[in-house]
């Protein structure tokens, strides 16, 4: 049995493909707070591709590691995709697990947890338009619940890979399917 590397590169794409969505789900709240019904439309398309992009990626990588393992070079680890999510979601569970200081009545609790809301509407900016929407942006649990959300989306989208299990099953066709 080959022993693989721990996938460092996947992690970081993981953490990048957030940050470019928080990107562009920060310019489009920004964008459309004016309007109510377009914020719910840009709320939900932020949410909808990030949705999508994590899924799809992390079911090519566990297509791929089944094809490793169906040739015996592979093990399947099934706290792969969960050890990947929370590694790329490390700032995400501390912001949110500090968010939820304000929770205690003091000073310094309130003035960290202020600081780790908005590096939470930072990161997760794809979220932001929903969180507001709701009138959550005061509740500390919610950036806890989107990080945990982004670990489930992330071991779903892992395991229908290794399974060959697609919601889309035109868009994980081979190409000898496809001709």
């Amino acid at each position: 049995m080959t022993m693989f590397a721990d996938p460092k590169y996947e992690t970081a794409k993981l953490f990048l493909n957030q940050i470019v969505l928080s990107v562009f789900g920060l310019v489009t709240v920004m964008a459309t707070t004016a309007s109510v019904p377009l914020t719910i439309v840009c709320a939900v398309l932020g949410i909808g591709m990030y949705v999508f992009l994590i899924y799809n990626m992390m079911w090519e990588i566990g297509a791929k590691d089944k094809i490793k393992a169906d040739a015996g070079r592979y093990e399947y680890k099934a706290v792969k995709p969960f050890k990947m999510a929370l590694i790329a979601g490390c700032l995400n569970f501390a912001g949110g697990l500090l968010c939820l200081l304000s929770l205690i009545q003091n000073d310094v609790c309130k003035s960290i947890a202020g600081v780790a809301s908005t590096v939470c509407k930072l990161l997760w900016g794809h979220f932001l338009g929903v969180v507001k929407l709701t009138n959550m942006l005061e509740n500390p649990f919610v950036w806890l619940f989107v990080a945990v959300f982004a670990v489930l989306i992330t071991v779903l989208g892992y395991n229908a890979g290794y399974r060959g299990i697609s919601l889309i099953p035109a868009l994980h066709k081979s190409k000898k399917d496809k001709e």
